[in-house]
């Protein structure tokens, strides 16, 4: 698969492993990043958090060199590293020039490959990570997509967020850790992601040598599909502010409307030109910040809207969403609205896409969801496809009030009160 100038292009090594390279040749710049195809969601029971704990040690030091060498190999390349772990998918990346991109390769396979995960380090990171959670809990803009998977998913791992919880991350052992790389940081679980100024064939050299030797896992992903769970969900805070999130079953990765769901979350609000965002904010100023999105994976999905008011405001705020979804449901689009909803995500892809860092992530995401690669005119071509007979079907079957969940931020005694409300939105 390629781009307009021909440079997309997706290998696998001699041992099979998947590598995913966009070379940009007006660059001078490189990434490289290293994919394992697991997440918060495969951690074992009672072990929440035991995926992003392994990541943190990661860039504790190595067989070879230690936590400290690592990062002046790094910087003194001109590089920056960094990794991230998602419900599905671990990421660890080096961003540098690319007349250092080898140095950049031969550290990350190092990391990979020959990480100490030491007792000592384990300890210390617990301190880190119980810091980190309960940073994201004191954030309740961001804590609010938390809670609502907690309430939508609850009894399955998809439920759990990506940090844990500090009550699973503290009794983790050494063990724990060693057993879970052991089980998951080798092929079929590992892809290769390399975009800027790269040579394709030196990378997928580098790959084959530092991963083919590599046994394959002889264990394999045990996912459950997890059950969207309508209800309200009130979990109280201090103070007058209410966070709210409106949840729907969503589509996951490779389903057929996933782009016309996309289509509905911006059309509702996404920019400000959006319906609810006007509605809302504009005309009636009741709110900061209101915006949906949809989340698609690889077997499951959600879509949100998301909100924060005052408590005295937020029975009103329900009422004019819930008339804004009905308002679509019945009498469908306004004359142009998708089309300029087209134009808007087009803009947003095209500049989201810039920046090399952004091309890797959203080809690693992309493959490891759906198991293939698109270009970028490939998704704006799916996009431009999509009817406003395919948004209005869409949005009768996703904007469903009895398989809407709900997770409120708010005080006990407000937050009572807006379930109640909630419960009698008609839509």
């Amino acid at each position: 698969m390629k781009t307009k100038d021909e440079k997309l292009l997706m290998r696998k090594t001699p041992g099979g492993i998947p590598v995913i390279m966009d070379k940009l040749s007006y660059s001078r710049a490189a990434a490289v990043a290293v994919y394992i195809s697991v997440g918060s969601r495969d951690e074992p029971e009672g072990k929440c958090g035991i995926a992003h704990l392994l990541e943190h040690l990661m860039f504790k030091g190595t067989e070879f060199h230690t936590s400290k060498e690592i990062n002046r190999l790094v910087e003194a390349a001109g590089g920056e590293m960094n990794g991230y772990t998602g419900k599905e998918v671990t990421s660890y990346f080096v961003q540098t020039i690319d007349e250092t991109l080898v140095t950049a390769e031969q550290i990350l396979a190092e990391m990979v490959r020959k990480p100490l995960l030491d007792k000592k380090d384990l300890e210390m990171e617990k301190k880190v990570v119980t810091q980190e959670i309960k940073m994201a809990e004191d954030d309740p803009d961001s804590y609010i997509h938390e809670l609502l998977a907690k309430a939508a998913w609850q009894g399955n791992p998809m439920a759990s967020s990506e940090g844990g919880s500090v009550e699973c991350v503290l009794p983790l052992k050494a063990e724990d850790i060693r057993a879970f790389y052991q089980d998951f940081y080798r092929p079929p679980f590992l892809t290769v992601v390399a975009t800027g100024n790269i040579d394709p064939s030196q990378v997928v050299g580098w790959a084959s040598h530092s991963f083919d030797d590599v046994s394959h896992a002889s264990k394999r992903l045990q996912r459950r599909s997890p059950a969207f769970r309508p209800g309200i969900q009130l979990y109280p805070r201090e103070g007058d502010q209410m966070y709210a999130a409106m949840g729907f079953p969503g589509l996951h990765a490779i389903h057929k409307d996933r782009y016309v769901q996309s289509m509905l979350s911006v059309i509702l609000a996404a920019g400000n030109s959006s319906r609810l965002y006007q509605k809302v904010r504009e005309e009636n100023g009741l709110v900061y910040s209101i915006y949906a999105m949809s989340y698609p994976f690889t077997d499951c999905g959600a879509f949100g809207i998301f909100f924060s008011t005052s408590s005295e405001n937020s029975e009103k705020v329900f009422q004019l969403v819930a008339e804004e979804l009905r308002k679509l449901k019945e009498e469908g689009l306004e004359e142009d609205e998708l089309a300029r909803a087209k134009r808007w995500v087009k803009g947003m892809i095209v500049r989201k896409l810039e920046p090399m860092e952004n091309r890797m992530y959203f080809l690693g995401e992309q493959y490891l969801q759906t198991g293939s690669i698109l270009t970028e005119d490939q998704m704006l071509q799916r996009m431009e496809a999509v009817t406003d007979e395919d948004v209005e079907r869409v949005a009768q079957s996703t904007l469903n009030q009895g398989k809407m969940c709900v997770a409120l931020l708010a005080s006990d005694e407000e937050g009572g009160k807006v379930v109640r409300y909630v419960e009698s939105l008609d839509f």
